[in-house]
C-alpha cells in the first residue's frame, strides 16, 4: 500500500498512543523537462528532485519527512527521470547497508523503476536524505531534504526527557550554481559503463536557505514572543561552510549535533555548520526587538565568506500574555494605584513590555505594594512558578 507523507502523519496523529507504526510514503525521483523553479532575481531553473506526487512541481528542498522515534518505515521510490538512477542515502540515520542508499553498497533505482528503502525510526534528531548516485551533479540538481525524527511522547520535546519548546524551524542551507542547471546537464544520459562523470567548475550565484534567498526570505522570518522557547534545526547540504549568527537576545544555546545530544550544550551566537552537519539550537528572549539572524557562506578552499544572507527577527509581545487579558480574578484592583492584591505570596518580578526587568515585589501575604511603580503596563512573573504571569496597569 502506497500513501502519502500528509496522510501517514494523519494516521500517525490518530493512533498516536498505541505504540510503533507502520508507514509508508511514496517518494517520485523526477527532472523538470523546461525551466520552472523561480530564483530571487527571476530566473528559471530546471531541477532534478523528489515529489510525492506526479503532478506536484520539484521544489529545493524536497519535502521534510518527519516520523515518530521507533516506526517502521518504508520509502518507496519511483524513479521517472527519464535518464540517471537515482537512490535515497539516508544520511545520518542508523540504518544497515541493504538500505542505505549508497549505489554499490545497497542498490538502485533505474527510470521506470520502483525500489524500498527500509529502516526504524532511529533516535530523535535532525537528518537529511538525498541521492547518492552522481551524488556532486545530483544534490546540487535538487535530490535533497530533511528527514525529522521525533520522540514518542511529546512532538514538542527535543527527545524523551529532553528539552521543551514552543515553537520550531528547520533551515536548510545550500548554494545553487545556474550552469549545472540546464537541461543538458541536469538530464544526462546514464552510461553504466562509465565510472566518472564530467562536471564544471562550481561557482554558485545564490546562496539560500530552504530554497530562499534575498527578498524570498520573508517566508522564512522567526515570529515569536518573549520568553517563547524557539528550536532551531540547522543543516547544510551545500559544498560551503555555514557561519550562522543569532542576535545576543536570542540567548542562542546548542544541544545537539548530528542527531544527537551534546553531552555539555553550550551558549553561543555563532553556529558553524559544514556540508552534511546537522545543529539544534534553543533560543529563548528576554525582551522584544527586531533583528536579523545573519548566514554566511564560506568558500572551504579560500576561507573567505562569499555571500550573507539576512532572515528578519521579530520578538514582540509575551508568550501567553492573551490568555492574561482577563484577569478580574487574578489580579484585584486592576488598574491598580498603591496596592494589588496577587494571586500567590512570595516573590514577584516585575517587567515592563520590552521584557525588562525593573523591580521585585515580595509580600508574605497576597497584598502587595506597588506605590513604587510608575504609571502604565507591567508583567508581574511569579518567582516561585515562572509559568505564572500577571498584566497589571498602575493608573493614579
Amino acid at each position: 500500500m502506497r500513501i502519502t507523507l500528509a496522510l501517514a502523519l494523519i494516521l500517525a496523529t490518530s493512533i498516536g498512543g498505541f505504540g510503533q507504526m507502520d508507514t509508508t510514503v511514496m517518494i517520485i525521483s523526477k527532472v523538470d523537462f523546461q525551466e520552472q523553479y523561480e530564483l530571487h532575481d527571476g530566473n528559471l531553473i530546471h531541477l532534478m528532485g523528489y515529489t510525492q506526487t506526479l503532478s506536484a512541481p520539484i521544489n529545493i528542498p524536497a519535502p521534510t519527512l518527519i516520523f515518530e522515534e521507533g516506526d517502521s518505515v518504508n520509502l518507496n521510490m519511483w524513479n521517472l527521470s527519464q535518464g540517471a538512477p537515482h537512490t535515497i542515502h539516508l544520511h545520518g540515520l542508523d540504518v544497515n547497508q541493504e538500505n542505505d542508499g549508497v549505489p554499490h553498497l545497497s542498490f538502485e533505482v533505474v527510470h521506470d523503476d520502483t525500489g524500498s528503502y527500509y529502516f526504524e525510526a532511529p533516535h530523535p534528531g535532525t537528518y537529511l536524505y538525498h541521492c547518492h548516485v552522481t551524488s556532486v551533479l545530483h544534490v546540487q540538481g535538487g535530490m535533497y531534504g530533511l528527514l525529522i525524527v521525533k520522540p514518542k511522547s511529546d512532538p514538542n520535546l527535543t527527545w524523551e526527557n529532553g528539552y521543551a519548546f514552543d515553537s520550531e524551524h528547520a533551515w536548510l542551507m545550500s548554494e545553487v550554481d545556474t550552469i549545472w542547471h540546464h537541461d543538458s546537464i541536469v538530464n544526462h544520459p546514464h552510461d553504466p559503463q562509465a565510472m566518472t562523470h564530467t562536471i564544471l567548475d562550481y561557482q554558485p550565484q545564490h546562496f539560500v536557505v530552504n530554497g530562499k534567498s534575498e527578498s524570498q526570505l520573508s517566508s522564512q522570518a522567526i515570529v515569536a514572543s518573549v520568553g517563547e522557547k524557539v528550536y532551531m534545526r540547522l543543516a547544510n547540504i551545500g559544498y560551503y561552510g555555514n557561519r550562522i549568527i543569532f542576535p545576543a537576545g536570542m540567548n542562542a544555546e546548542v544541544i545537539a549535533s548530528d542527531g544527537r545530544p551534546i553531552p555539555n550544550p553550550f551558549n553561543s551566537d555563532t553556529v558553524e555548520v559544514y556540508p552534511g552537519e546537522r545543529f539544534g539550537v534553543m533560543l529563548e528572549t528576554n525582551a522584544e526587538f527586531t533583528d536579523v539572524i545573519q548566514v554566511d557562506y564560506i568558500n572551504l578552499n579560500t576561507q573567505t565568506i562569499e555571500n550573507t544572507q539576512e532572515v528578519d527577527v521579530t520578538i514582540s509581545g509575551f508568550i501567553g500574555l492573551d490568555e492574561l487579558e482577563n484577569q478580574d480574578l487574578l489580579v484585584y484592583p486592576n488598574p491598580a494605584n498603591n496596592e494589588v492584591q496577587l494571586p500567590l505570596s512570595g516573590e514577584w518580578v516585575t517587567l515592563d513590555l520590552s521584557g525588562r526587568e525593573i523591580a521585585q515585589l515580595n509580600s508574605g501575604s497576597n497584598n502587595y505594594d506597588v506605590s513604587g511603580l510608575a504609571i502604565g503596563t507591567y508583567i508581574l512573573r511569579s518567582v516561585e512558578r515562572p509559568d505564572m504571569s500577571v498584566k497589571i496597569m498602575i493608573q493614579r
